[in-house]
Parts: C-alpha cells; sequence; structure tokens
C-alpha cells in the first residue's frame, strides 16, 4: 500500500457527525485515514476491504467499524449486472461520543465496543441489514430526529453478539504517526476550511484560494478531490446552502435576503440549488423546521 492521506470529513452546518451514501462505489478508493470513527456499511458489492495489516472480502450487508487513524480502502465491484454497489458511511468523532458516554448512562455499552474498534470490528449482516433500514431515514429526517437514529444504530452495534474483531494487534506505523508531511497536508486542509467558511458569502474562486495557500490552482483542486471527494465548486454551494438552512430555521429574515447573505444574487437560482440539495424549496424547509413563520 501507498503511503496514507489523511481525509478531512466535512462537518454539516448545526450537525455532529455525518452520514454520506455513495451509489455507485464501484473501483478502488484512496488508502487514507480521518480523525473520526467510521461505521461504513456496503450493500450489493462484492470486493476486498483493507484496514491496517488486515484484509477481508466485501460482500453485501458488509459492516465495518473503523476507528479514528486507521488507513484503510476498498475495491469494490457490483454483485450482479442489475445492481450498483452502495457505500453508507457514518462518522463521528471520538470527543463527541466520549462526551455522550459519559453524561448518558444509557450509552455506557458503548465504551466497550469503542475500545474495540481499535482493532476494527465486523458486524454481522444481520446488523447491517437492520442499520440499513434505519439509514434511509436520515435523508429526510430533522436534525434532532436523525441524532435519534444514530443512537438507535449505536445500540445495535452495541448489541450484536457476532461481531468480530479485524486486526490481530494495534500498532503505531509511519502512516499513523504526525508526520512533518501529513501535519503540512493536514494544515493546508484545516486553512482550507477556514477560508471557505470566512469567505463562502463572497465570490471566492479557486484563485483565491490557491493565492492564500501559496500554491497552485490544480493542487487545491486535488486537495479538494482527495480529500472532500468533491470539486471546490460543490463544497462552496453545500456550505452555502448549509447556511443558508440554519438562516431558515433560527432567523426571519426574508429568504431573498437569506439568498444573498450565503453569496446568491439570484433567488430563483438559489432556489432551485436548495431544492436540489434539500429536496425542498427553502419556503417548505423554513415552514417544516423553522421557528418562526414565514415572512
Amino acid at each position: 500500500m501507498d503511503k496514507a492521506k489523511f481525509e478531512k470529513i466535512p462537518q454539516r452546518q448545526g450537525v455532529s457527525w455525518r452520514y454520506l451514501e455513495i451509489q455507485d462505489c464501484s473501483g478502488v478508493c484512496d488508502w487514507h485515514y480521518h480523525q473520526e470513527f467510521e461505521l461504513v456499511l456496503h450493500r450489493h458489492t462484492q470486493g476486498n476491504g483493507f484496514a491496517g495489516h488486515y484484509q477481508g472480502e466485501l460482500e453485501h450487508n458488509t459492516l465495518w467499524l473503523i476507528s479514528p487513524d486507521t488507513p484503510h480502502s476498498f475495491a469494490c465491484r457490483p454483485l450482479s449486472e442489475d445492481t450498483l454497489p452502495e457505500r453508507h458511511s457514518v462518522w463521528f468523532k471520538r470527543e463527541w461520543i466520549a462526551n455522550m458516554i459519559f453524561n448518558c448512562l444509557e450509552l455506557r455499552k458503548l465504551d466497550a465496543v469503542l475500545k474495540r474498534a481499535q482493532k476494527g470490528i465486523c458486524l454481522s449482516k444481520e446488523s447491517g441489514e437492520r442499520i440499513y433500514q434505519l439509514l434511509i431515514q436520515l435523508k429526510i429526517d430533522s436534525h434532532i430526529e436523525c441524532l435519534s437514529t444514530l443512537i438507535l444504530i449505536l445500540g445495535i452495534v452495541a448489541e450484536d453478539k457476532s461481531a468480530t474483531t479485524l486486526l490481530s494487534f494495534k500498532r503505531q506505523h509511519s502512516d499513523e504517526r504526525e508526520t512533518t508531511n501529513n501535519k503540512y497536508d493536514r494544515a493546508k486542509i484545516e486553512k482550507l476550511s477556514f477560508l471557505i467558511e470566512k469567505n463562502y458569502h463572497e465570490s471566492i474562486t479557486l484563485a483565491d484560494l490557491a493565492k492564500s495557500l501559496c500554491t497552485s490552482e490544480s493542487s487545491i483542486h486535488r486537495i479538494f478531490e482527495a480529500h472532500f471527494h468533491e470539486s471546490f465548486s460543490q463544497h462552496l454551494k453545500k456550505v452555502r446552502l448549509n447556511h443558508a438552512a440554519e438562516l431558515l430555521t433560527h432567523s426571519d429574515l426574508p429568504i431573498h435576503l437569506i439568498a444573498e447573505k450565503v453569496g446568491y444574487h439570484n433567488q430563483a437560482n438559489f432556489n432551485r440549488l436548495f431544492k436540489r440539495y434539500k429536496h425542498v424549496t427553502p419556503r417548505q424547509y423554513r415552514k417544516e423546521f423553522g421557528q418562526s413563520a414565514e415572512v
């Protein structure tokens, strides 16, 4: 394996964890690691998964729990000609789940599971199917309902008696240490996130970011593709629309002003992009999740 890349998991506005569905995960993903736990489910898939020194087969409903800083990768192909391989990933931070466990006696069972997850865990296919049925709800539920669904998912993980350990030992190898290069990569990613968060409402461009980081536009483009798994324009759009969603639920500002505040000066374009991303119009989103009536 090549040297593992550090992957920055983008955080959604107003959410303390992250879920991502990849509807066609055919091919090989980069050998990478991140700071979060990852609960990853493969469906309609055959292939191989790698975590640290472990290599194992991927099948329908293969479900792994991978600890922070553990390098991993997946090589997937369709299970049949009629289906596409899917990957469903849930990421959550060590500090966040530790605080949840400390403050909620009901979650104490998770403590032992997460310690065991330092060597990686393969859960049962039955748990994979049950968790998939819950993951479906994450696409339509509100933030609070999604959090309750995540707790149900973690409960299934904690109660799985058939779970097995992936790694025979957990070692601190060169991929996991904070080398100078890793620190440099992480610093660039963190600075990119900071610059976008600070200037998302402006007409920020790839050239602006490249100039701020004293590097080329092609280098910035590669960072977004490798670490955010999306282009700069896609990432910027998501940041803007997540801020818009926050304003829709926690302010009485008219929609056209919210659009301008997050960088869109054409409300029709803003409405179209918002509906494509959130599956409802800004007006419907405010009506469903807002604390006050539409103005």
